[in-house]
């Protein structure tokens, strides 16, 4: 009995007087749901104990993260706090800044820190929520290339995270975003982050395929970034905003994922920019060396809307083989 009013009184300690700036905005904690504590759950170690965080300094660490964190997933939450193994004492913090208004959930297990005091404050970009709805995930295809500055379409409607787990559908604020699974060559091979880079919005670091794998996936699967016409418009101003690209990578990336009937439409728009992105020989002919023995539609072209490329032994559709219109030049002066 002795021992459970000494734990109820370390539960209770009022934190000191003296807060950081960040601390005062913050609800005040007193500790663990009483629920957790009559049954005995693991919530009153986090508080009591040998070596364990008292209020106040549980306290300080929240207000700590919420600073540093304009978005941030449940799990990253918990385990700032050294909570992971403590869901509900997570689910009761986490409720405590939403209802002070600090926090918002913004889909599933992803929060939003308030910016300030505007009707603005929880406004981020959808990318960015997305790209914390798994520990692995990687912002690719469309999203890929509207982080390049190479969208084509304004308002595209769907935001694609890939990661090992299963694939899944999640409403975001303004958007959606599809979870898609890397190819299985990838995951056979180990290789799901290769060709991956990171960027930063916001101040938030997310992971994004880098434009020579992006490159490769919408034109293997047009259908993830926006159809053929959007893919075709995209890369044709591509060239013209890309770093930085080293061909030699985009054939690694075809070898690795092993699908032949690519290698063709990759070879294809490759030689057509040569030029402009410095192509080697060496690339195009190992590309070459990869070409199936069947002839492949490539970027959603069909029998009877399309045109054989001799060289590349693929069919494409006949709107991508018209250079009238190959992109300009963004820093052309008319």
């Amino acid at each position: 009995m002795d021992s459970d009013r000494l734990e109820n009184r370390t539960l209770d300690l009022e934190p000191p007087a003296r807060q950081s700036p960040a601390a005062s905005r913050l609800p005040r904690l007193s500790g663990v749901p009483p629920a957790s504590r009559r049954k005995g759950k693991s919530s009153g170690a986090v508080f009591a104990g040998q070596g364990a965080a008292t209020p106040q300094e549980l306290h300080e660490r929240t207000a700590k993260f919420l600073d540093a964190n304009r978005v941030f997933s449940r799990s990253e939450f918990a385990e700032a706090l050294g909570l992971h193994r403590d869901p509900e004492a997570v689910g009761s913090l986490l409720r405590r800044h939403v209802e002070a208004g600090r926090v918002k959930r913004a889909a599933k297990e992803v929060f939003i820190v308030a910016s300030d005091a505007s009707p603005a404050r929880f406004v981020v970009q959808d990318c960015i929520i997305a790209s914390k709805l798994r520990p692995d995930g990687v912002l690719g295809y469309h999203t890929a290339l509207e982080l390049f500055g190479i969208s084509y379409t304004a308002l595209y409607n769907t935001v694609h995270l890939i990661s090992r787990g299963q694939p899944d559908t999640v409403d975001l604020p303004f958007r959606t975003c599809r979870i898609v699974r890397p190819h299985r060559s990838l995951i056979r091979a180990g290789q799901t982050d290769f060709l991956t880079i990171e960027v930063e919005r916001e101040g938030v670091p997310m992971k994004v395929t880098a434009f020579e794998r992006t490159l490769v996936d919408v034109l293997h699967r047009a259908d993830r970034a926006g159809g053929r016409d959007e893919v075709i418009e995209c890369l044709n101003v591509a060239p013209y905003l890309v770093d930085d690209f080293d061909c030699r990578k985009v054939a690694d990336y075809v070898e690795l994922l092993g699908i032949r009937s690519i290698a063709g439409v990759v070879g294809w728009w490759l030689e057509r920019w040569h030029s402009e992105l410095n192509v080697s020989h060496l690339t195009l002919e190992r590309l070459q060396d990869m070409l199936p023995g069947w002839k492949p539609y490539g970027l959603l072209s069909r029998p009877g809307y399309a045109v054989f490329d001799r060289y590349w032994r693929v069919y494409l559709p006949p709107d991508a083989l018209d250079t009238s219109f190959e992109g300009t030049d963004p820093d052309l002066e008319f």
